[in-house]
């Protein structure tokens, strides 16, 4: 079984660690992470200690690398990812859905789309439609 708190430690970034010794830890946390058999933990946790966003791009990478088939179940949290691609690892999860087939992701994408209207949230709009874009060049 994995134990995700190990997997948070080795993904938060602190200050003291070298670029080396970091990339080091985040290798480790990423392999421990192939045996989550869930996702959600991975889905932009909020850790207590103020650094949530620090181990955001490790997550994305930890879901990026799961199978459309493992992803499907996750669609909707993963589209809210996409409301501002300054987050840390949203760029990796736009690119990771981009490359999904549109009937798999279709329907979440109308729904997100709703929601941002409903919200007046302007940016993710624009990026829920760069995304159409992009994947329209995926799946040619």
């Amino acid at each position: 079984m994995t134990n995700i708190d190990e997997i948070y430690d080795l993904f938060t970034w602190d200050n003291t660690y070298t670029p080396e010794e970091y990339s080091r830890r985040e290798q480790q946390g990423l392999e421990l992470a192939k045996g989550a058999k869930y996702l959600f933990p991975f889905l932009q946790p909020f850790i207590p200690n103020g650094k949530s966003k620090s181990v955001w791009e490790p997550c994305a990478k930890v879901i990026a690398d799961r199978s459309d088939e493992e992803l499907a179940p996750y669609l909707s949290f993963l589209f809210e990812w996409l409301q501002d691609l300054n987050w840390p690892g949203s760029e990796i999860i736009f690119d990771r859905l981009a490359k999904m087939p549109k009937a798999l992701t279709e329907e979440t994408l109308k729904y997100s789309k709703s929601k941002a209207e409903k919200d007046q949230d302007e940016i993710w709009l624009v990026w829920l439609k760069e995304f159409e874009s992009r994947q329209a060049s995926y799946n040619c």
